[in-house]
């Protein structure tokens, strides 16, 4: 068995063909026939039922591709790594974020690279439940995302709150009051929301509140995407909900107003393996995320507190 002869099985196995396996890997089909036939030798297992031209998983191949999908990501990881250290990198770190955490780690990325502290890194924007899965994989090092955690065999430090805001264009005077907006101000009001995938998250929470409220929530859309929500604002299809930390700021053109929704707040969570010797550079970067997230400032030794964004003023 070798590496090469996983990837040909695991593209077989995705591309559920053996044509478009070799279009995608530009390999001659007769190298991938082979080199499936070779494995099903070595072991004696049948990895595809075979119906002329077709080919169906086994639930042996099945349970290969599995094992084989997490050999090769740990084997690209490590390749990357070693070459990281060959550029003059002293560590490759690995790190997940939600949509509403990407701020908080770019000011991350941005320090470490200020410091000098010579790292490289590969960032990855998923759904709680996908970086959960990352970690305890070992395939982040550590993730930003979202309490509550599942996992409970991650190490989990819950952290800065989030305030849940209306996201309006700029000029929108209908929603500077001043005060918080309750949700009696926006029934039938043509909401877009965040939502997950998969799961329960803060869409649910936002519906439950409406309804405790005996208000009606007219959500016209969700969508996963933050930027998505923007553009829908931006061609007046409705107002934005959203959780926002304290360093987000709205993008040219828009404006947030805090709304009194949640009678608990969202929280950020910092999520790592357990029982994991942390080298330097990642125990630095993690200090970071405590930093922003606590405080929304890094205090450097020696040197006053220095901001990281804006606070969330709503205007």
């Amino acid at each position: 068995m070798n590496l090469r002869q996983l990837a040909y099985f695991r593209a077989v196995v995705e591309h559920q063909s053996l044509a478009a396996a070799a279009d995608v890997l530009r390999v001659a089909q007769p190298n991938l026939s082979m080199a499936i036939k070779q494995l099903e030798t070595e072991w004696g297992i049948s990895l595809f039922e075979r119906a002329g031209r077709g080919l169906t998983v086994t639930e042996t191949g099945r349970a290969l591709y599995e094992r084989a999908a997490e050999l090769l990501s740990g084997a690209s990881a490590l390749d990357q790594e070693m070459r990281a250290i060959g550029r003059g990198f002293t560590a490759r770190l690995r790190v997940g974020f939600t949509q509403v955490s990407i701020e908080i780690i770019t000011e991350m990325v941005a320090r470490i690279r200020e410091e000098g502290v010579a790292v490289s890194f590969s960032l990855q924007q998923g759904e709680p439940q996908l970086l959960e899965m990352m970690v305890e994989a070992r395939q982040l090092d550590f993730a930003v995302t979202h309490m509550p955690v599942a996992n409970s065999g991650l190490g989990v430090e819950a952290l800065a709150p989030l305030s849940i805001v209306l996201l309006c264009r700029e000029g929108d005077d209908r929603w500077r009051t001043g005060d918080e907006i309750t949700p009696a101000a926006l029934a039938d009001v043509p909401l877009v929301l965040l939502r997950r995938r998969s799961g329960g998250g803060i869409y649910e929470r936002i519906m439950e509140a409406f309804t405790a409220a005996g208000v009606s929530c007219s959500v016209v859309a969700d969508s996963t995407d933050i930027s998505a929500i923007y553009t829908l604002v931006e061609r007046h299809v409705g107002l934005g909900l959203l959780p926002v930390h304290a360093m987000h700021k709205p993008r040219p053109g828009f404006a947030m107003h805090a709304v009194a929704l949640l009678p608990t707040p969202e929280r950020l969570a910092l999520i790592y393996p357990r029982g994991r010797r942390q080298l330097p550079a990642m125990q630095r970067a993690m200090d970071l995320c405590r930093a922003i997230l606590r405080s929304g400032e890094i205090v450097e030794p020696g040197s006053a507190p220095r901001s990281c964004g804006a606070d969330l003023t709503m205007p």
